[in-house]
């Protein structure tokens, strides 16, 4: 089939040559982007899109994200706490959680992400509780039902921060309610899951990769076993690193540091992104740059929790790569990409305080772009998404600036659409060719029905959490 998207008033290609386009075109053919020009060509086509006016831009590549968290968004008593006190309250939510459930969470979250411009996305999906072969195999299934690319991380929770499980397992039940896994198993179904769904030919929808939520500095050798595994084959690693004082101290009472117990374990390599990243010293950033370490960074997060601002352009001018990510819908409620990129642009400027960062290092809005594009795609080892050019996937998303939003502020299209703006939906969005939202509406599902099962959902799991936690999850505390 070949379809023609002509008119576009925008066309940001992030190439090689990093070209912007005005008046310009695209020609498809079978899922692929087979011709981009200005002005309109000729010949005949299965399908036409008039994209008049329209700033259109490769589909974004959303590097960080635990779709199970959609559940459990907004809950009143867990919205002030740091980490620990967060997670203490979350627990014996999740702890509930079906593989009906996840099913659910995934179709909601990446809902929103094509929604909002994102056309892959990174699942770190570390918490399956018993388990969790039934939870991978829904949530997998769900996310190829709703058509955008997925990146799975299958990740495991072998311990739980700080003294959790001690506090949580009298309240939940053996290891936390069947929350804390065990390493021998986790590491069969990796390989399981690796096995059976992950595709690493051009185009491919799923493909694999592995992490268990953080460091696990009393069980070393789980941490290298996955890294083998990963090294084997040829899968990423994906892990939240920002050590906290207590885990520096810790390896500093064992003569080490955090990032000597990565490296050791075989997690400094090109194939490893982390998330976050918050507390990386500035020779830290240079060794991770050194190994071709990159990060996920998710600015709303950050303020989400309470946590230090992440000096992003200090790890940009180290050579680390960085991508930008959503987070879970737990500590991001809102679970915008678009969103997302609109913080991230202007975070990184309050870093250390007023006036600490020079405006010079400040970001621009098309580097910021390249973060959330290009960069992305070879950060999770694609070389055929990301970029709107020929013999790419057809993965992009076209957005409408013709509102009295944006008034003021169509000097600079992109610029526009990342500082200005009052709504971050996408008003056209393709993945491999096909139109996943049309005028503002998904075309494959029903963003409402999706909603109501999500609702239904999160009453149950507060019913169960609050019965065993005596927790009033409606309550602000």
């Amino acid at each position: 089939m070949r379809q023609l998207l002509h008119a576009i008033g925008t066309l940001y290609t992030c190439d090689g040559d990093d070209r912007t386009l005005k008046d310009a075109y695209l020609v498809i053919e079978n899922g692929r982007i087979a011709e981009i020009g200005v002005g309109k060509p000729a010949g005949d086509f299965d399908v036409v899109e008039d994209m008049a006016g329209r700033l259109v831009l490769p589909g974004f590549v959303n590097l960080h994200h635990h779709y199970f968290q959609t559940l459990t968004r907004a809950i009143p008593a867990a919205q002030r706490g740091h980490l620990i006190d967060w997670l203490y309250k979350m627990y014996p939510l999740w702890a509930a959680m079906s593989p009906d459930d996840l099913a659910s969470a995934t179709e909601a979250s990446v809902a929103q992400l094509l929604l909002t411009g994102a056309t892959t996305s990174v699942d770190h999906s570390y918490l399956l509780p018993r388990g969790g072969t039934e939870h991978v195999e829904a949530e997998i299934a769900a996310a190829r039902a709703m058509g955008a690319r997925l990146v799975f991380v299958r990740g495991s929770l072998t311990s739980l921060e700080d003294d959790l499980e001690a506090r949580l397992t009298p309240m939940l039940g053996e290891r936390a309610g069947g929350l804390v896994d065990d390493p021998g198993a986790v590491l069969s179904d990796m390989r399981r899951t690796i096995v059976r769904f992950h595709e690493p030919s051009a185009g491919s929808m799923v493909t694999v990769a592995l992490g268990p939520t953080t460091t696990t500095y009393d069980d070393l050798n789980f941490m290298r076993s996955v890294a083998d595994l990963a090294a084997e084959t040829e899968t990423r690693l994906h892990i939240h690193c920002h050590p906290r004082p207590d885990e520096r101290a810790l390896c500093a009472k064992r003569g080490t540091t955090p990032f000597d117990v990565l490296d050791n374990a075989g997690w400094l390599t090109p194939r490893t992104f982390f998330a976050h990243s918050t507390r990386m010293y500035p020779d830290e950033m240079k060794r991770c740059a050194d190994a071709g370490v990159a990060v996920a960074h998710c600015p709303r997060m950050i303020m989400r929790l309470g946590a230090r601002v992440t000096p992003i352009h200090d790890m940009l001018a180290a050579g680390i790569r960085i991508g930008v990510g959503v987070d879970g819908g737990a500590s991001n409620d809102s679970g915008s990409m678009l969103g997302e990129m609109r913080l991230a642009l202007l975070l990184h400027r309050l870093a250390g305080g007023e006036g600490s960062v020079p405006w010079q290092q400040w970001f621009s809005p098309y580097r910021l772009l390249q973060m959330a594009t290009r960069d992305a795609a070879s950060i999770i080892g694609r070389n055929d998404i990301g970029r709107i050019e020929a013999g790419l996937c057809a993965d992009l998303a076209a957005f409408d600036l013709s509102s009295v939003a944006y008034a003021g502020a169509r000097t600079d299209a992109l610029s526009a659409l990342l500082l200005a703006g009052d709504d971050d939906r996408a008003s056209f969005v393709m993945v491999g060719g096909e139109i996943l939202v049309r005028d503002r509406k998904l075309t494959r599902a029903d963003e409402h029905r999706i909603g109501g099962r999500v609702d239904a959902s999160t009453q149950k799991l507060i019913a169960k959490a609050s019965a065993a936690s005596r927790v009033n999850y409606a309550a602000f505390l």
